[in-house]
């Protein structure tokens, strides 16, 4: 039963946001009781923060996997994204729900995923970077400033969209790497 809470409530989150869903909607679209719901989380914030780690797990596993493969820094970037792209749009939303609504969470709920959300995110992220950059690969950058960069690119493609390019296939996480590690510039007007 938890779990089918958490894959609802993580639905109707994703789907109107965390103040647009109440506990009464979450336990009728589960078809309990709202104590029977009460039972399993104290609250909205609760269900949250637990959608919230939850997805870390699934996107450390992401990340871990294109580190993993080794080679250069680029091809370690061009796996990770690529496997965040394979994550199903419904998921990679919660990302996109946890930007917007972390705030939302109780603050040691907040302090603990923002740790967490360095560490097992954007911290691998960044190594990435800093390797490439140690390894003369990269131009000297800061791998912060870098992670950000790349995150607001892939961030749009984090959102359910009904016929767009926002949930199009396999080519768009290497034509985004392609335009954020080589730019746009043609190779010949490179220099």
């Amino acid at each position: 039963m938890r779990d089918r809470i958490l894959e609802t409530a993580t639905s109707l989150f994703v789907e109107r946001g965390y103040d647009g869903v109440a506990m009464r909607e979450i336990s009728d679209a589960c078809g309990i009781t709202k104590a029977a719901l009460y039972y399993h989380f104290t609250g909205k914030a609760d269900l949250l923060s637990e959608i919230f780690t939850a997805y870390l797990d699934e996107i450390s596993v992401v990340i871990a996997a294109g580190v993993d493969g080794g080679g250069t820094a680029e091809a370690q970037l061009r796996r990770v994204v690529r496997g965040m792209f394979e994550v199903p749009v419904e998921r990679r939303a919660i990302l996109r729900l946890a930007m917007h609504d972390v705030g939302s969470l109780e603050s040691d709920q907040r302090a603990s995923f923002g740790q967490a959300y360095r560490e097992r995110f954007i911290g691998p992220l960044q190594q990435i970077v800093a390797d490439g950059v140690a390894s003369g690969e990269f131009t000297q950058k800061d791998p912060e400033l870098v992670v950000w960069m790349l995150l607001g690119m892939v961030y749009p493609f984090f959102a359910p969209s009904r016929g767009t390019h926002a949930t199009s296939g396999s080519g768009t996480p290497d034509a985004l790497l392609d335009i954020f590690c080589h730019g746009l510039a043609r190779p010949e007007m490179r220099g």
